[in-house]
């Protein structure tokens, strides 16, 4: 929802002639909604802000994969858990063997 709206139904419950919880049932408006919008209102920071980072936490980066596929051409003989010990001692990066063990399976290495 965005600002505009927050800010109509905001104006719409204080100018209602209703007691502001009857007003806030009819709109299907919980009142902690209500009040937190309120309170932001007021702090001039009514429009909703975006999330975090597009990557989740627990997912390698691009870079990071391409470091385990370096690794992985290079010594082709190592198995994914020996692959994921050797990269954890040398790139001080920890990935679990499965891990590694799907991106050589993506990439055709294993």
């Amino acid at each position: 929802m965005s600002a505009l709206e927050k800010d109509e139904i905001l104006a719409l419950v204080t100018n209602s002639e209703l007691p502001r919880q009857m007003a806030l049932v009819q709109l299907g408006l919980p009142r902690s909604t209500y009040y937190r919008w309120l309170k932001r209102q007021a702090e001039g920071r009514l429009q909703d802000k975006r999330g975090g980072s597009m990557i989740p936490w627990n997912r390698l980066r691009p870079e990071e994969e391409e470091k385990i596929l370096t690794r992985a051409r290079a010594s082709p003989e190592l198995s994914a858990r020996q692959l994921a010990l050797s990269v954890i001692d040398t790139e001080a990066l920890y990935v679990s063997e499965s891990t590694v063990f799907r991106i050589l399976r993506r990439e055709g290495l294993i």
